[in-house]
C-alpha cells in the first residue's frame, strides 16, 4: 500500500492512497481493504511534511500494521486449532455402572 501525504498552504495535511498505479482520495475502507490483502505500508511519500510530522506518521503507520499482524496471527492460530482432530472422550466407569448392568431395566 502506498500513501501520499501533502501539506497544504493552510497547514492542512492531505493524504491519497494508491489504487494500482492511480492515487485516489484516502478512505479508511480502502486502507483496511489493502491492509487485509497485503499488510505492507511501503513506499510512503511524505511530500513536504516536517521531520517531526513524518516521524509521527511513521509511528502511527507502524502501529496500524502491527494490529493487522496480530490479527493475522490470531486467524492462523484459529485455523490451526480447527485442523486439530477432536478425539472422543471416554467417561470413566464407576461401581454404580457395574451394579446397574445387572438390573433388568
Amino acid at each position: 500500500m502506498k500513501l501520499i501525504f501533502n501539506k497544504e498552504e493552510n497547514n492542512d495535511i492531505t493524504v491519497k492512497i494508491q489504487q494500482g498505479t492511480i492515487p485516489v482520495e484516502f478512505t479508511y475502507t480502502e486502507m483496511i481493504k489493502q491492509l487485509l490483502e497485503n499488510n505492507t505500508i511501503d513506499d510512503t511519500d511524505f511530500g513536504n511534511l516536517s521531520e517531526e510530522e513524518t516521524k509521527n506518521l511513521e509511528d502511527m503507520l507502524n502501529k496500524i500494521s502491527d494490529i493487522f499482524d496480530e490479527e493475522e496471527l490470531t486467524e492462523e492460530e484459529d485455523l490451526e486449532a480447527q485442523q486439530e482432530p477432536i478425539l472422543p472422550v471416554e467417561e470413566p466407569t464407576t461401581e454404580d455402572d457395574d451394579y446397574n448392568d445387572d438390573l433388568p431395566f
